[in-house]
């Protein structure tokens, strides 16, 4: 529909195969900081289609948005992800929203609220970001949909205090990473004299299990057993959970991943998680499976795994059923992306209220290559 002026009326539509392109450039130029004239990469334009559009849960009725200025050219974004998921054997869509950009919001004021209302308009039963900013934050409360606290808490556990702050400096600053050999000199020294506080010990237990790296598959078969330690969790098979898996082991800007599995007496699995380890640099979590009753002897075993293989610390995004088992041990919880969710009927938010809904992580939108990855051709 156009005004009097030949002008086309601002709208909000679904993603179409065309679009992927501009879709490419906006994401260039709001998250990866190389100005206007970027344009994306091939890897990175087929990327975006095989996760907006060739995702084995695709679902048309739940599409990813572009947002149209007047004229016809795409303005704004917002990437929705569906997961299948099961609650009381209840099969349930769960709509994942992320990657939300807006190209000159001051000239676009209302496109970013406009997505994410279109967003919940869906069909889905669960709405639901676990990576929006501050921004994003703030349009998902005016609507009334408050922050999940426990599953928006973000944490780090130092191993090396140094070489952490070097780290972090070195992906602002390149040339800070100069200062990893006075690093390495503080942290030994630190070590020596304070007794090592941030080293991390394993204390023999009753309840201790015993993890071994393993590989990809085994640790998929793993999570298709574990998957029903949750409530809420997804609807994964063999072929949809190797998709994600797979996507999610490639996180070029976080290091290698790492297997981890523990098996009970009767040679089942009982605990698994997955992390990407780098020397001198942050550790990322991944994805957890575990009861929290035992959950302490799997964050025992990642940091120690993580000291071994030299990095300066560990970080993830929450999972509450790791929550108390952190807090004994020195970690920092901080807030770094908030975790959001909606539904039309209230019942399905109790698993979230009790923190053992399996929908972050590999169960949510962390498996994205745009997390952590880099697409230079």
């Amino acid at each position: 529909m156009t005004d009097g002026s030949g002008d086309m009326a601002e709208c909000v539509r679904p993603l179409e195969p065309q679009d992927i392109p501009a879709v490419g450039r906006l994401f260039v130029k709001a998250f990866r900081k190389r100005g206007a004239a970027a344009e994306p990469s091939l890897p990175l334009i087929e990327h975006l289609k095989q996760v907006y559009l060739s995702n084995p849960w695709h679902d048309p009725a739940i599409p990813s948005r572009v947002f149209l200025d007047d004229k016809g050219d795409i303005r704004g974004f917002i990437g929705v992800n569906v997961q299948r998921m099961t609650f009381e054997d209840r099969p349930l869509r769960a709509a994942f929203a992320g990657s939300l950009t807006v190209d000159e919001p001051d000239r676009h004021p209302l496109a970013g609220a406009r997505l994410i209302r279109s967003f919940l308009s869906g069909p889905q039963d669960l709405s639901i970001t676990e990576t929006a900013n501050m921004k994003a934050l703030r349009m998902w409360q005016k609507l009334g949909i408050p922050l999940d606290t426990q599953y928006s808490l973000n944490w780090i556990r130092l191993l090396r205090p140094a070489k952490a702050t070097v780290s972090a400096l070195k992906h602002r600053h390149g040339a800070a990473k100069l200062l990893f050999p006075l690093a390495h000199l503080a942290d030994t020294t630190f070590a020596r004299v304070m007794a090592d506080p941030f080293r991390p010990h394993l204390e023999p237990g009753p309840r201790r299990l015993t993890f071994s790296d393993i590989d990809r598959s085994t640790f998929d078969r793993a999570a298709l057993d574990l998957v029903g330690l949750y409530p809420l969790r997804p609807a994964w098979d063999e072929a949809s959970l190797d998709w994600f898996s797979s996507h999610g082991a490639i996180k070029r800007s976080f290091g290698e991943p790492c297997y981890r599995l523990a098996l009970g007496r009767d040679g089942k699995p009982v605990a698994a998680y997955v992390y990407f380890r780098r020397p001198n640099d942050f550790a990322w979590l991944l994805q957890s499976l575990v009861k929290p009753e035992q959950a302490g002897d799997l964050i025992d075993d990642m940091l120690a795994d993580a000291h071994r293989h030299g990095c300066a610390a560990v970080r993830g995004a929450a999972q509450p059923w790791l929550n108390n088992a952190l807090i004994c041990r020195r970690t920092l919880f901080l807030t770094r992306s908030f975790y959001l969710v909606h539904a039309k009927e209230k019942a399905l938010l109790a698993p979230f209220r009790d923190g053992m809904a399996l929908a972050s992580g590999l169960a949510g939108e962390s498996w994205m290559r745009l997390i952590g990855d880099h697409f230079e051709d």
